[in-house]
């Protein structure tokens, strides 16, 4: 027995010191931990198992001993990381890159934008202001020129409105309305001969008559009678016409009472008669011709019977031309 301590005690005491001599040599780390190493799990480990298998039934894997390195702990993100990494239930979280993500623009950009929006307002109404201005100015021009040319032609001319006269009136074609049946209507072809004395007492204006859409009619009691047209022709300065202007008509038929009037009134030596006419004029200026101006007239005449050589009884004319520089 003694003999077998001191060969344990020998080969037991190298053992021992390398062991003790290993743990010197490791250095010791905070938080280290000790378990019993398994078979393959280091040199030092195996050393051990191979020392108790040869010698010594106590030297056993059971008090071997292992060090490891302690895992670092994980670096915790910060509160708002951990936030956006777990989105609460029912979120969705949308990755988007960096260069697609647009700022909000900072709020002096709307105020920019009111200050120019406000100067482009002022510009414009500037604007039309400075056009509207330029319009009437050429407006106010142009009527001054205008006045100017009227005053300068009033005082040289010194224009001054034609005189007209209905001189005749011959009636033709209602002869026979005094032997027409009652029982049948009879149509009558009417036609009248109108004399007009034209007077023109301008030294230095002639007068242009245009015949293409002038208008003479003649009627009786507001029924029209007979129409025709203004002969055209040019009447100079300080010149007296006398000019016949043709009306006809035809398929005319009077009622019994107006066969009636008619033959009253011839009986009476007094038969009216209503005489309109239209005509356009140009003004000779020298060598200058004016622009055609409507000229009207009508005149209420009554002739003391229907015939050829009837005579006016009485005569009421008024004419209108549309020259603001008439003087009559």
């Amino acid at each position: 027995m003694s003999g077998f301590e001191q060969k344990k005690s020998s080969t037991a005491t190298p053992e021992m010191i390398d062991s003790d001599a290993r743990l010197e040599e490791q250095p010791m780390v905070p938080h280290g931990r000790v378990h019993p190493a398994a078979t393959s799990s280091s040199d030092f480990s195996g050393e051990m198992n191979q020392s108790a298998a040869s010698s010594d039934p106590s030297s056993s894997p059971l008090y071997s001993f292992h060090f490891e390195k302690p895992i670092p702990p994980t670096a915790q993100p910060p509160p708002e990381a951990q936030q956006y990494q777990q989105p609460p239930p029912g979120t969705y979280v949308v990755q988007m890159p960096k260069d697609k993500v647009f700022r909000v623009p900072p709020p002096q950009n709307a105020h920019l934008f009111e200050h120019y929006t406000r100067r482009s307002k002022r510009r414009r109404s500037c604007s039309c202001f400075g056009v509207c201005s330029w319009l009437l100015f050429a407006l106010l021009a142009l009527a001054v020129v205008l006045a100017v040319f009227a005053a300068v032609i009033y005082l040289v001319f010194k224009p001054r409105q034609p005189d007209y006269t209905l001189v005749s009136l011959a009636v033709s074609g209602l002869g026979s309305i005094g032997n027409a049946s009652s029982s049948a209507p009879v149509a009558f072809s009417p036609e009248f001969d109108a004399t007009i004395r034209a007077d023109n007492p301008n030294g230095k204006i002639g007068v242009h008559y245009e015949g293409d859409g002038s208008h003479v009619a003649v009627s009786y009691g507001g029924v029209r009678l007979a129409d025709g047209a203004w002969p055209a022709l040019y009447q100079g300065p300080r010149n007296v016409t006398v000019l016949v202007a043709t009306a006809k008509g035809s398929g005319i038929r009077f009622s019994q009472s107006v066969r009636g009037e008619i033959v009253a009134a011839e009986r009476l030596r007094s038969v009216p008669f209503d005489v309109d006419i239209k005509v356009s004029v140009r003004l000779q200026l020298g060598d200058v011709k004016t622009w055609a101006v409507p000229m009207s007239a009508r005149c209420t005449v009554a002739v003391d019977r229907l015939a050829a050589g009837a005579k006016l009884v009485s005569k009421s004319c008024s004419v209108n031309v549309r020259f603001l520089f008439w003087k009559d």
